[in-house]
């Protein structure tokens, strides 16, 4: 993992640190520079990054529908679930072919972090987002983060 600051590097062991004391180490993936946790049909990311030179922020996130068709319908269900939620917002990401991604996301200032903080958004946006993505497979379309997983060629860890 490379840092580009001094802030980002304590910002990602002090997420690390507490993901692992909270959660567990075994439950608690590295990918990409981020950390990542399954709670049911969904994922959780936890990812640290810059904040000019001095500060760092923590997101939480996960992608809570993938490939589904953007609407009017659905963008008005986001934006109006937004007011709903205690921690984070929906965002949706477009892809080239026309459909996209539904996420899910809360940041919070890493030098003011505690344990009970990290907790507290890494499970609201996990009961979230595995609440609500059937739900809205069923009214949208698109597919899980899980599913969309399983359909990505299977790659050794040997190779």
């Amino acid at each position: 993992m490379e840092f580009r600051t001094d802030a980002h590097q304590r910002a990602y062991c002090r997420a690390r640190d507490y993901l692992f004391d909270l959660f567990g180490e075994v439950n608690v993936s590295a990918v990409s520079g981020a950390f990542a946790l399954q709670e049911g049909s969904t994922f959780v990311y936890v990812r640290a990054f810059p904040i000019g030179e001095g500060q760092a922020g923590v997101e939480v996130f996960s992608y809570v529908l993938s490939d589904v068709p953007v609407t009017e319908e659905l963008t008005r269900f986001l934006l109006t679930h937004n007011l709903k939620l205690v921690f984070g917002g929906f965002g949706l990401a477009l892809g080239a072919d026309g459909n996209g991604s539904v996420l899910l996301t809360h940041t919070i200032l890493a030098d003011t972090m505690d344990p009970d903080e990290l907790y507290a958004s890494v499970t609201a946006i996990a009961k979230v987002a595995d609440n609500l993505d059937d739900q809205l497979i069923t009214r949208f379309g698109g597919k899980t983060a899980l599913r969309k997983l399983g359909e990505l060629p299977a790659v050794s860890r040997w190779s």
